[in-house]
């Protein structure tokens, strides 16, 4: 089964883990999979005047993948979307934007409403120019997003992320790591 655009579950198999080179290379397949499944095409539709809430519903995706990474979950447990969007949101480089407030106010208003409605719910709106990355309304009853600001911090915050994986002290990391990479790649009965 290919697990992305270069790899292939085998390839992650074959992955014992014995020194740094081999940890550049799962590193590698984690990269090949999020840019050649969603980075590359999101930044491709982000040229296009109204891909708003296509590249939002996509980064949307990529988050809570992301927080499943950071967990070492197979996936968002249920009822607990909410609770994955806000701990990213606020556990990230975006806590630099985003408050608990404003980080559920995402998770209700953009990414609910996006994936279930095709539409930003409320008063909430998707943005592109002189907009802040995130703004509570001043109602603080929906939030204003600037697509292309929040796309590139989601970019960072994944390239911090493999620069983590590659410490070797990360040992919590990288065991979460693996785990959700071995629920990828079907991989059953190995303790990481």
């Amino acid at each position: 089964m290919r697990i992305s655009a270069q790899y292939t579950t085998e390839d992650w198999k074959a992955l014992k883990f014995l020194d740094q080179t081999e940890w550049e290379l799962a590193v590698d397949m984690f990269h090949d999979r999020i840019y050649s499944r969603y980075v590359d095409h999101i930044d491709s539709l982000l040229t296009r005047k109204v891909s708003g809430f296509a590249v939002l519903s996509l980064d949307c995706v990529l988050v809570e993948t992301m927080q499943q990474f950071r967990e070492g979950t197979r996936n968002t447990p249920w009822g607990k979307g909410k609770q994955y969007f806000v701990k990213f949101l606020t556990g990230t480089a975006f806590s630099d934007y985003f408050t608990k407030t404003s980080a559920e106010r995402f998770y209700y208003e953009i990414r609910c409403g996006l994936l279930h409605q095709s539409e930003a719910e409320g008063s909430s709106r998707i943005k592109r120019g002189a907009w802040p990355l995130v703004e509570l309304t001043s109602n603080d009853k929906s939030v204003i997003v600037n697509v292309p600001r929040f796309h590139e911090l989601l970019k960072a915050v994944i390239a911090s992320y493999e620069k983590e994986l590659l410490q070797q002290e990360s040992v919590a990391v990288r065991k979460a790591f693996r785990t959700k990479m071995n629920f990828i790649c079907r991989v059953e009965g190995i303790q990481v």
